[in-house]
């Protein structure tokens, strides 16, 4: 008896496509449904993948952009370093978003103070040339090599990353606590505040408007010798 009232249950509820439980009010499955989600999905997929390779080719460009500025003061090789080790700007953005910073390619260009020279980095320029309002971070893992003041680039932090390059935030006002010769940085690690120090005696202060003086040295045949991070600058801005 069990087994002929099981058989007519499943006979009642079991529909003509195969579903259990299907009922009086139950419509009949419409396979038409999950073609269209199918369709959807492809869509997706398919706009999905045409981003990334657009993304994809406007690296490209990018870097063969960078390449060709830079291919005279470095080698392919370490261009594709930097890009790969540089992972943020070296200001962090007003977390107001009342003040701004801007930059222009001013490597290379005539300095007078302490005797004729050429500028041997970038000035990041701050809105409010206000001292101590923008914060300073690493744009890269590394070290802390050098830090305290120097006549030209005042209050100063030099950082040796992983791969060997040396990057330089100079005019600084004030450093991070805990920041030392020695420590290890992060990408991204507060160094300090922007400032305009430098231009004399430790302390000076004021001598030109407040900015960071960013810079990247690497190693020529025993020597520091500095590059254009401009370029480098743009894509991280």
């Amino acid at each position: 008896m069990t087994g002929i009232f099981i058989s007519g249950i499943m006979q009642r509820f079991h529909s003509a496509n195969g579903r259990i439980g299907r009922g009086k009010n139950r419509k009949p499955y419409n396979g038409s449904k999950g073609r269209h989600f199918g369709k959807y999905l492809f869509g997706i997929i398919v706009v999905v993948s045409i981003l990334l390779q657009m993304y994809w080719v406007r690296e490209l460009q990018e870097q063969i952009a960078i390449c060709k500025n830079m291919e005279k003061e470095c080698s392919v090789g370490e261009i594709k370093t930097l890009l790969r080790e540089i992972e943020c700007f070296p200001v962090r953005e007003d977390i107001h978003k009342k003040e701004y910073c801007y930059f222009d390619n001013g490597y290379g260009a005539a300095r007078t103070y302490g005797g004729k020279r050429s500028h041997e980095g970038i000035d990041i320029m701050a809105s409010n040339n206000q001292a101590g309002y923008f914060q300073i971070q690493s744009v890269s893992n590394g070290v802390v090599e050098q830090i305290g003041w120097l006549p030209l680039g005042g209050y100063r932090i030099g950082i040796r990353s992983d791969s060997g390059f040396y990057y330089y935030y100079a005019h600084m006002d004030t450093y991070a606590k805990g920041m030392k010769v020695g420590k290890k940085v992060t990408s991204g690690e507060v160094l300090g505040m922007m400032g305009n120090t430098g231009y004399g005696k430790e302390g000076t202060k004021g001598k030109f408007a407040v900015h960071l003086h960013f810079g990247i040295y690497r190693q020529v045949k025993g020597r520091e010798k500095s590059l254009n991070p401009y370029y480098l600058l743009e894509k991280v801005a």
